[in-house]
């Protein structure tokens, strides 16, 4: 069985559909200047509609897919709409399972988002239902796939997604991600919040952050020198994670993948880091955002 490959979303698959889709500008006129139209969208709340495609036979397949889709016209829910066209592309299960596997194009109108939805939760589910046609002869118990796109927190500046999905195609146990995005309000873009140059300094916190994660998981006290032999890591460096790390209420949000930096028993390795902590290694817009 392959293993479910966590980072196998490539940004050229990405773009294709993107492109493809076409019309992905705003298209109601708005009126006064740039700073004007900004601080509108910065104080006015985000609304989205709760998108669900579900198709269940018996216990044995599951197809599932939930996203909070933007249901304005503006320019940020136009960039937001290209956010998550962009996540359901990286979590089309041929593209995770196979090293060429593409996602299907939707070609239909973003405004649409139940069509959308609907186009990646069927396509989806021909495939997994193709999986199960192969492996029921092995006595497989069930096959399952589960994503959720989901607005998490939202302040007068940016808006938290997650995208999280979990994929049972048999064997031993199923695969997990999960991908917090911060997306600023004023751009439409994700934001990237620390400075990749500070690996290095950041190695005392994201070896703290380890710690106390795994201390928490296994109801032990984890010292330092036990880390080496815990992590998948060179020379004692633990790297940052795939994921860029969100701003929350609490502080700096880290979250390591499956695999990332150790076995699949410890799980995906998220702490909190108080931003007190990270001022230093913050890019200067993610400073700005979490000192507002």
């Amino acid at each position: 069985m392959k293993r479910f490959r966590y980072l196998r979303f490539t940004l050229a698959a990405a773009g294709m559909a993107l492109m493809a889709l076409g019309g992905c500008t705003s298209r109601v006129a708005k009126s006064g200047s740039a700073a004007e139209q900004d601080s509108v969208l910065q104080q006015t709340a985000f609304v989205t509609d709760s998108i669900a495609f579900c198709e269940q036979k018996d216990s044995m397949l599951k197809c599932s897919v939930v996203v909070d889709y933007p249901s304005g016209d503006d320019s940020l829910s136009v960039s937001v709409r290209r956010y998550v066209v962009g996540e359901l592309v990286r979590m089309y299960l041929p593209a995770m399972q196979e090293e060429n596997g593409e996602a299907p194009v939707y070609k239909g109108s973003m405004a649409d988002g139940k069509a959308l939805v609907d186009f990646y939760g069927n396509m989806n589910n021909v495939y997994l239902k193709a999986q199960y046609a192969e492996l029921k002869v092995l006595g497989i118990a069930g096959l399952s796939y589960d994503l959720s796109i989901r607005k998490t927190y939202e302040t007068d500046r940016y808006l938290t997604y997650e995208t999280s999905c979990y994929v049972f195609l048999g064997g031993a146990h199923g695969s997990a991600v999960c991908y917090p995005v911060n997306i600023v309000k004023a751009t439409g873009k994700v934001l990237a919040t620390i400075d990749t140059l500070k690996q290095k300094a950041l190695q005392p916190i994201l070896r703290r952050g380890v710690k106390e994660y795994i201390s928490k998981a296994e109801n032990r006290k984890i010292k330092d020198s036990d880390l080496q032999n815990m992590l998948f890591v060179e020379h004692g460096i633990i790297p940052l994670p795939a994921t860029v790390p969100v701003l929350t209420p609490e502080g700096l949000r880290f979250v390591y993948q499956q695999y990332e930096i150790g076995p699949y028993a410890l799980g995906m390795v998220e702490f909190t880091v108080p931003y007190a902590d990270v001022k230093s290694c913050l890019t200067q817009e993610a400073a700005e955002l979490a000192f507002e």
